[in-house]
């Protein structure tokens, strides 16, 4: 969260004219890796190349998106950054489940900022990791009554 709010903060619209604070920008970048590199230990992933894949679709998905909003950006990329660095349990389509819930959060973020900027904002932040834990428990219960989709 402390990566993705220095990179929301970066950017400022007064009068029209939109500014970016390039320091904010680049304690964003720095801190970033950090990010995944957590989640990949936490959840024991022993995959390292996937930290590596993370980082640059951070970049390959958050500059894309982030030209519509940069919150948007910043959601997607680290959604899909946590999505693949957090370690898979043995469920049929985990990472298809994963996408769409980061996928729903950003529809929902981008609903949230036009609607109620400021809880935009903070959901932007919160609720794509929430999605990608809800999309495993969501897959655990199915395949656990014996379905496969």
């Amino acid at each position: 969260m402390f990566s993705y709010f220095a990179y929301a903060a970066a950017f400022r619209s007064v009068d029209g004219q939109t500014t970016i604070d390039a320091q904010l920008v680049g304690l964003a970048v720095l801190i970033a890796p950090f990010v995944f590199v957590v989640v990949a230990l936490v959840s024991r992933n022993a995959r390292p190349k996937l930290v590596l894949l993370a980082m640059l679709l951070l970049v390959l998905i958050g500059l894309p998106v982030g030209l519509l909003s940069p919150i948007l950006g910043a959601s997607a990329g680290f959604g899909v950054g946590i999505a693949l660095v957090l370690a898979q349990p043995d469920i049929t389509n985990v990472l298809r489940r994963r996408i769409l819930g980061v996928l729903f959060a950003v529809a929902y973020t981008f609903v949230l900022l036009v609607v109620v900027t400021p809880a935009g904002v903070f959901t932007g932040a919160v609720l794509p990791p929430i999605l990608v834990g809800l999309a495993d428990e969501y897959g655990a219960w199915r395949s656990s009554r014996g379905g496969t989709a």
